[in-house]
């Protein structure tokens, strides 16, 4: 018996109907395995960063880069802070085994002078520490407006506490690019 005209365009249709939805459903899988293990969006709140990452930035940060290496210094990464929620940014300054000395607007490594054009202004105090085994020191660029690892309640971090690395900022336009 022949199927006529009617019948094979609905037979076409709902074929071209499963095919996009196999594709949607796809497209979604991927998109979300790259969102829980590979690429993520941080919106900058604070100024902390500032003028490296400021107010409003879109930044895009990978996850992957420390399950295969340690932090380095000068990373900009996205950490944990046991006890608070949400991930905060910060650049890695002090890795494991160091002496970090900060002395107004100069920062030294195991007595050696580091260059950070990146820093906006000099630190609110001085600061010196020798860091253990699994410590690392994160500051923020604005040294006078950032919360982190001088202070108590953040203090060093271990190594767990390091969930990506920020890579560029997507948004705005105007200042997009790598970092």
């Amino acid at each position: 018996m022949p199927v006529n005209r009617a019948e094979r365009r609905r037979r076409m249709r709902r074929r071209e109907t499963i095919r996009w939805a196999r594709s949607l459903a796809i497209a979604l899988a991927v998109a979300l395995v790259l969102r829980l293990f590979v690429l993520d969006f941080v919106r900058i709140a604070g100024v902390s960063m500032n003028d490296t990452l400021m107010t409003g930035d879109i930044a895009l940060a990978t996850k992957f880069d420390y399950w295969f290496s340690a932090p380095q210094r000068g990373d900009i990464a996205l950490i944990r802070i046991p006890g608070r929620e949400g991930v905060f940014v910060k650049r890695v300054i002090g890795l494991p085994g160091e002496r970090v000395d900060i002395q107004g607007d100069a920062t030294f490594i195991n007595g050696a002078f580091y260059d950070e054009p990146f820093v906006r202004n000099e630190a609110r105090e001085d600061f010196s520490i020798v860091l253990g085994e699994d410590e690392y020191l994160v500051l923020g660029d604005n040294r006078y407006s950032s919360h982190d690892s001088r202070d108590a309640d953040i203090g060093t971090l271990p190594e767990s506490a390091f969930v990506g690395r920020v890579r560029a900022i997507v948004f705005p336009f105007s200042r997009a690019g790598g970092l």
